[in-house]
C-alpha cells in the first residue's frame, strides 16, 4: 500500500545496487542474498519506500565493515563445489540457489578421484540466484541448484584445465539426500517429469 518511488528515484537505487554488485562478486559474497532481493524489487512498478530503506540498510552495513577480506591458501588446484538451495523462500514462491566454488588439494594427483571432506579454500566463484520455476519439492528445488552450480563449474574446469591444471570429476556437496540419491543413482525417481525436463 506503500506509494511508488519517482523514476529519478529508482534510477538512483539501480546505480547504487549495480555499484555494490561488482564489489560483492569481487570481495564481499556475503551480500549477494541482499542485493539480489533488492534488484529483484526495484522496478518502477514495485518500488516503494520500503525498498529504498533496504537500500539505505545495505548501504550503512557496507560502511560499518568497510575492511572485508578474502584468504586463500595454497592447493592443488582442484575444483571443489557447496551447493545449497532456500526452498519457496523468495517472492512469487520460487526458491534462491547458492554455490560456493573454490579450490583445494584433493590428493597429490590431481587425476585421482578426490576426498569427501577437503580443506576450505577462499571462493573462486559465487552463485547467488534466483530459481524462475516454481519447484514442487525441497529435494527438486536441490537438483535445480546442483544443475545451476554444474552449469557455472564448466567454465571453471575449462579455465583451469587449459592453464594446466587437469581436474577429476568435479565433487558437488549439498545436504538433501534425496537430491544426491537422485544424482548419484542410488534412488529410483518417481513422478519426476518436471525435474527431468528441467534439469536433464
Amino acid at each position: 500500500t506503500l506509494p511508488s518511488l519517482s523514476q529519478d528515484k529508482v534510477t538512483h537505487i539501480q546505480k547504487e545496487i549495480g555499484k555494490f554488485y561488482y564489489y560483492t562478486w569481487a570481495v564481499d559474497c556475503t551480500m549477494l542474498t541482499a542485493l539480489g532481493k533488492l534488484a529483484s524489487s526495484q522496478t518502477i512498478n514495485t518500488a516503494t519506500k520500503k525498498v529504498a530503506d533496504n537500500v539505505l540498510w545495505s548501504l550503512n552495513y557496507a560502511a560499518t565493515y568497510p575492511n572485508t577480506k578474502l584468504r586463500y591458501h595454497a592447493s592443488g588446484m582442484v575444483l571443489y563445489i557447496d551447493s545449497d538451495v532456500s526452498y519457496l523462500l523468495v517472492s512469487k514462491a520460487r526458491s534462491r540457489v547458492g554455490g560456493h566454488h573454490y579450490l583445494t588439494s584433493a590428493s597429490k594427483d590431481n587425476t585421482k578421484a578426490p576426498v569427501n571432506t577437503p580443506p576450505p579454500n577462499g571462493p573462486l566463484h559465487a552463485v547467488c540466484s534466483i530459481m524462475k520455476n516454481v519447484m514442487a519439492s525441497a529435494a527438486e528445488a536441490e537438483m535445480g541448484g546442483l544443475f545451476v552450480n554444474g552449469q557455472e563449474a564448466i567454465i571453471l574446469r575449462t579455465t583451469l584445465e587449459e592453464i594446466g591444471h587437469p581436474q577429476p570429476a568435479t565433487p558437488i556437496k549439498t545436504d538433501n539426500s534425496t537430491a544426491a540419491g537422485i544424482a548419484n543413482k542410488s534412488i529410483r525417481q518417481r513422478r519426476s517429469r518436471s525435474m527431468d525436463m528441467r534439469f536433464y
